[in-house]
């Protein structure tokens, strides 16, 4: 049986006191209203006594403010977003605030629901990294009035937004390659409908209209199996070049090009976009595009913190760098 929750009444009751006089005492108030020294320490010792724990949200109510901010990613088993979620999480900490984090395994209707939910639990911010298109979003948005920051990827020109330009960044892995591409493919991930996937596609096609080179791309399902039968017909095609458009696309990729006996760089190049720490202790060093995600979770808190002081200024886009390192695969 779920043991009853000991209140402020409860400590009052057993000391004889009022309930205004706990009330002051716990929330640090006792000298501010003239309540002896001995008193207070009885009080604080009744309330350890008793396992007392504060109600978060009658506490918040009373202070218009709950001290936490909601953290919307979308799949917090890929190692770039739990990267992300820590820095986020920490910093937020940092300024004073807790994180109320939720995992919408990319799907639209759950992002939704839970955005809904964590408006509901009066939060007061929000920052996320969407799985739906902005139009989606916006009649959610619309019901509060807390501030919004987009992270990774982006919601509109009227969002605040951290993260990197996906267009651009994919588009200069073209002049990378120590030998020119006859045929570059993309390989994108299942659920390659976001807009990070799309701008990267997007990206290396403009580049390789411009550098005459044969261009596809390819979506990759979960199967291994299937993965192996995607690369092998490609190869077949003349593939010669391969960009994993994110670091889960990359390990099914090399099993596969393993498993049909093509090594890389002698038969093809291979460069994965976002890198992961492992790849430099591979055979060989996968090159990789390196995201700067400590800086881009730096400054989605410092935004989220200048929009908590009530700034009028919204829809600032901070557009970060990324890394290309240079390893043995291109």
């Amino acid at each position: 049986m779920k043991a009853k929750r000991t209140s402020l009444n409860d400590i009052a009751k057993a000391l004889n006191v009022s309930k205004a006089t706990v009330s002051f005492v716990l929330n640090d108030k006792g000298d501010q209203f003239n309540i002896s020294k001995e008193k207070q320490r009885l009080i604080k010792a009744k309330a350890k006594e008793l396992s007392y724990v504060p109600n978060f949200f009658a506490k918040s109510l009373r202070q218009g403010s709950t001290n936490t901010i909601g953290l919307v990613l979308p799949d917090i088993s890929n190692a770039f977003y739990a990267e992300l979620c820590k820095t986020i999480q920490e910093r937020l900490y940092d300024q004073g605030y807790n994180t109320f984090i939720v995992n919408t395994n990319d799907d639209a209707e759950t992002e939704k629901s839970l955005m809904s939910e964590l408006i509901q639990r009066s939060i007061d911010g929000m920052i996320i990294a969407p799985s739906n298109d902005i139009k989606e979003l916006i009649p959610i948005l619309r019901s509060t009035h807390i501030p919004v920051v987009f992270t990774d990827r982006p919601g509109d020109d009227e969002t605040d937004f951290v993260g990197i330009n996906n267009e651009e960044e994919a588009g200069k892995l073209i002049e990378e390659f120590t030998v020119k591409p006859k045929k570059i493919l993309a390989l994108a991930p299942h659920f390659s409908s976001v807009t990070t996937i799309q701008d990267r596609i997007s990206g290396i096609k403009k580049a390789c209209d411009i550098a005459d080179i044969e261009f596809d791309v390819v979506s990759l399902e979960k199967d291994q199996g299937n993965v192996n039968e995607v690369i092998e017909k490609e190869l077949n095609n003349g593939a010669d070049t391969f960009i994993a458009l994110n670091n889960q696309s990359t390990m099914p990729v090399i099993a596969a090009l393993n498993k049909w006996g093509v090594s890389i760089p002698e038969h093809v190049r291979f460069i994965a976009f976002d890198d992961n720490a492992s790849f430099a202790y591979m055979n060989p060093p996968i090159s990789a595009v390196r995201l700067p995600i400590t800086e881009i979770g730096d400054n989605t808190v410092a935004r989220m913190y200048e929009r908590l002081k009530e700034t009028k200024e919204y829809g600032k886009h901070i557009i970060l760098p990324c890394e290309f390192i240079k390893r043995g695969t291109h």
